[in-house]
């Protein structure tokens, strides 16, 4: 009995994560039709496309797969980038593990005219990155959609 609750548990968190990744993709094609973009911590790129989109990621070997035109080696808390350089920086997942996630974020509104985090609420074996006063201090507006996250940042949001 026992072992069929855990297969049950598990088919829910893939069914979870597969509902994650389509509303993922979803939400990114929206992201694009505002501009540029920089996808922040983008690994081997998540957006379905390629152009006026700009990877960065401290990760080499997933940066030099990644299928975006322009790539760039840094890190979230030093963005190498002008102030307002692109129309959207776009984070997904990327923060927690930045070390300082609210410096990270002001970069993020430093170089990008709009902020978007894009987080699970609840994945396997992770610890969110987030408590709930630092979550509402992040600002609004903020949206729950299948167990997700998804926050446009205000200008000054993660100041607390």
């Amino acid at each position: 009995m026992k072992k069929l609750a855990n297969q049950d548990k598990s088919s829910w968190f893939e069914m979870a994560d597969w509902f994650y990744q389509i509303l993922k993709r979803t939400l990114l094609c929206i992201v694009v039709c505002h501009g540029s973009v920089l996808d922040v911590g983008c690994g081997e790129g998540s957006f379905p496309n390629r152009e006026r989109i700009a990877g960065l990621d401290v990760d080499r070997k997933r940066l030099k797969n990644c299928r975006y035109e322009y790539r760039v080696l840094g890190d979230v808390c030093s963005l190498p980038f002008k102030s307002k350089s692109f129309d959207v920086a776009v984070e997904m997942n990327c923060l927690p593990y930045s070390g300082d996630w609210r410096k990270g974020l002001k970069e993020m509104q430093r170089v990008g005219k709009r902020v978007y985090l894009i987080e699970p609420l609840r994945r396997r074996k992770r610890l969110h990155w987030f408590s709930l006063p630092e979550l509402l201090s992040l600002g609004v507006p903020m949206f729950f959609i299948l167990r997700t996250l998804v926050v446009a940042a205000s200008k000054n949001s993660g100041n607390s």
